[in-house]
């Protein structure tokens, strides 16, 4: 470890750029079948709740990019002064996305 790092817990290694790649992949993954889902839903003539669903996780998706990069200098921040790291904002906002796509698909299986 470097002198010029002031707490011994910083690794500057790339994992940090690795989430953050990572939160983009879950983000684009989450609105991407979201809208494929709705698309889907909406072509076959079922709407209401399924549609819904999908428009939520479409959203929470969206949410999730428009995010990440204020999620990364907060990371970069805590990493650097040794704050704790307890936001659990996005991982909860991707957990709802992804339980709207799952609950869309259901709803669309038994409609269809």
């Amino acid at each position: 470890m470097g002198s010029d790092m002031p707490f011994a817990s910083w690794d500057p290694g790339l994992q940090s750029e690795r989430t953050h790649l990572a939160w983009i992949r879950t983000g684009a993954a989450l609105s991407t079948l979201a809208l494929v889902g709705a698309g889907v839903t909406a072509r076959h003539g079922i709407g209401g709740v399924a549609l819904a669903a999908f428009a939520f996780g479409a959203l929470c998706g969206a949410v999730l990019l428009a995010r990440v990069g204020l999620r990364f200098e907060r990371l970069q921040r805590a990493l650097h002064l040794g704050l704790p790291l307890n936001d659990m904002t996005d991982a909860l906002l991707a957990w709802w996305g992804v339980m709207a796509v799952v609950a869309g698909a259901v709803i669309f299986v038994i409609s269809a």
